[in-house]
């Protein structure tokens, strides 16, 4: 048999995962650790992450939608903000999001995968599952995916409601996601001349001997414990961490920055633009001016603007674009940030205390969850942030107690699967022969 035709039959894992860089990185730690076991590994997922895809060892699939661009339009950055926004966003995207379920079902049947794994904003991929007849498993970095009656849905932001409001909560989640899916839906039906109507089983995956696939629940336990009342095909996995960049070089101004004081607070958005960029950064720089402490800021997809520091902070704060939170992050203090579960897990996994400043979605959870740990202050709303609240929690923030809890933590977290333990075992379920066969 030629090289040529062994690589060929390598078991193929499809991954798809669409949204900004804390939605596809760790599927692409994923892809690493698939690809490390022998895997032919193919991410579907938007445009600008090719980069990410391809040194992680896999090919990179793109699909037709720019999440940085999308959400820097003043139209959608209001959906993020207002019930008003939201619709409105809805009827604009419409014909993107069939263009990229169209295009996802065609990769995914062209590719012909054995095994794919998907975030909810894929779930059409589950079509092409069927298909083919391959499984095809459910993913997600927060509690979003398998109800409980131990806490409500993370992305609503309520508190716990008791039994019957959480699982009530799940109920209107998942019905709030058939309606919203439903116009994609009848085009795929359209497409493909799958018979289904309605898309509850696109969150539950496919399998082809009929038993309930793997959900695969991408966040760490440490947080959010593991409920009782789960079913068995609901797999506790931990969060999928990158590996620290061993080549990173930081700019040297960085590095002398770091070098010549006590480590400093991070204070980023990541993906996330904000409503008031100038009004949110100058509200930053008067809190730093009223506390003694260093900070880095960083301005990442537009939600800090700081171009010009005043002389008083020049000397303790640092302002760049972006460095790798796994790098970064170890030489820092504490980290205030938007909530977002990449975030959130990163802060912790180095054991960093965190404020979050949540916007929108599962982020308010976060931030809720942290301080229900003892990991940080209680998160603080947008419309309740000034200079006098945020000079209060970085005050707070550093110290000792958090530093405990968010040490803690960070221990429990190297217990979890993670992405190798993940990898290996998806590999060992449905791998494992295909590739001895070989």
């Amino acid at each position: 048999m030629s090289s040529l035709g062994a690589e060929k039959r390598r078991p193929k894992v499809l991954i798809a995962s669409l949204g900004t860089r804390g939605d596809v990185q760790p599927y692409a730690s994923l892809a690493l650790e698939f690809t490390r076991l022998g895997a032919n590994v193919v991410v579907a997922t938007g445009e600008g992450f090719e980069d990410m895809i391809v040194s992680a060892g896999a090919r990179y699939c793109p699909l037709p939608i720019d999440y940085q661009q999308l959400l820097a339009a003043p139209d959608i950055q209001e959906a993020l903000y207002t019930f008003k926004g939201k619709l409105k966003a809805a009827k604009k995207t419409k014909r993107l999001q069939k263009d990229v379920a169209h295009v996802l079902y065609k990769q995914t049947v062209s590719e012909q995968p054995d095994l794919i794994l998907y975030n909810f904003k894929a779930s059409t991929i589950v079509y092409g599952a069927r298909k083919l007849n391959v499984p095809a498993l459910p993913t997600c970095l927060q509690p979003t995916l398998t109800a409980t009656s131990r806490y409500p849905i993370s992305v609503l932001d309520l508190p716990s409601l008791g039994t019957i409001g959480n699982c009530a909560s799940w109920w209107v989640f998942e019905t709030m996601f058939r309606l919203g899916i439903k116009p994609l839906v009848g085009s795929m039906k359209a497409l493909t001349g799958d018979m289904v109507t309605s898309g509850d089983d696109l969150m539950i995956g496919h399998d082809p001997h009929g038993r309930p696939p793997l959900a695969l629940q991408g966040f760490s336990s440490a947080l959010v414990p593991t409920p009782d009342d789960w079913p068995d095909h609901a797999l506790s996995c931990g969060y999928w961490f990158t590996e620290p960049d061993q080549d990173y070089v930081p700019p040297d101004k960085l590095k002398t920055f770091l070098d010549d004081g006590a480590p400093p607070i991070y204070i980023g958005f990541g993906s996330m633009p904000s409503q008031d960029p100038k009004r949110l950064t100058e509200t930053i720089l008067q809190s730093l001016e009223r506390v003694n402490c260093r900070a880095i800021l960083a301005t990442g997809w537009g939600g800090l603007t700081a171009k010009h520091l005043p002389d008083s902070l020049r000397a303790r704060v640092y302002v760049m674009e972006k460095a790798p939170h796994s790098w970064l992050f170890p030489k820092c203090a504490a980290v205030v940030h938007h909530g977002g579960a990449g975030t959130t897990h990163e802060a912790l996994r180095w054991g960093k205390p965190s404020l979050i400043i949540p916007v929108f979605g599962d982020q308010p959870f976060w931030g809720k969850r942290v301080a229900a740990f003892g990991a940080g202050p209680a998160p603080i709303k947008p419309k309740h942030l000034t200079a006098e609240t945020l000079a209060t929690a970085l005050t707070q923030l550093t110290q000792a107690a958090y530093q405990r809890k968010a040490e803690e933590i960070s221990g429990k977290m190297t217990e979890e699967l993670g992405a190798r333990g993940t990898a290996q075992l998806l590999w060992d379920r449905y791998l494992s022969q295909m590739a001895a066969a070989t």
